[in-house]
């Protein structure tokens, strides 16, 4: 069964990250050469390759692993978790972002080779703290196995 659950696999360490998740929108883009020929309609593409993927995710810290997080302490803390989890300890260091993860039934899609590109977070509703991150994957593939 699909269970939607983006998570962080970084360090042996799954992460999941606070819900709810407003929009998770994966982009692909391609890369090619294109040729015109003058006084002819039209033009070629030569040599497509698929680019990395950016992944765009916005959410709210509600909640975090089923665990509500019910003050601004709360929330804030599971901000600065999520802030390390994307934060790398050398300029080598990736992770793995699972969109689907359910262990139970061995379902996942994930991405590897994941670096941070810009996390934002706004702190001014008291009541729900807000964030978006950005991250690149440099690999397209999506793996449909477990951590690795």
């Amino acid at each position: 069964m699909f269970v939607f659950k983006p998570a962080i696999w970084k360090s042996s360490t799954l992460y999941e990250l606070p819900r709810p998740i407003v929009s998770l929108r994966i982009q692909d883009s391609w890369d090619f050469e294109e040729f015109k020929v003058p006084l002819l309609d039209g033009d070629f593409q030569e040599g497509r390759s698929l680019n990395g993927v950016d992944i765009s995710i916005e959410g709210q810290s509600g909640t975090q692993a089923g665990q509500l997080k019910a003050d601004e302490a709360q929330m804030f803390a599971e901000l600065e978790a999520l802030r390390a989890a994307l934060d790398a300890s050398s300029p080598e260091e990736t992770f793995e972002l699972f969109i689907y993860h359910d262990s139970s039934s061995a379902t996942y899609r994930s991405f590897r080779g994941c670096s941070s590109v810009r996390f934002e977070y706004d702190l001014s509703a008291a009541h729900l703290f807000t964030y978006s991150t950005l991250v690149h994957a440099a690999d397209p593939t999506i793996y449909a196995t477990a951590p690795s």
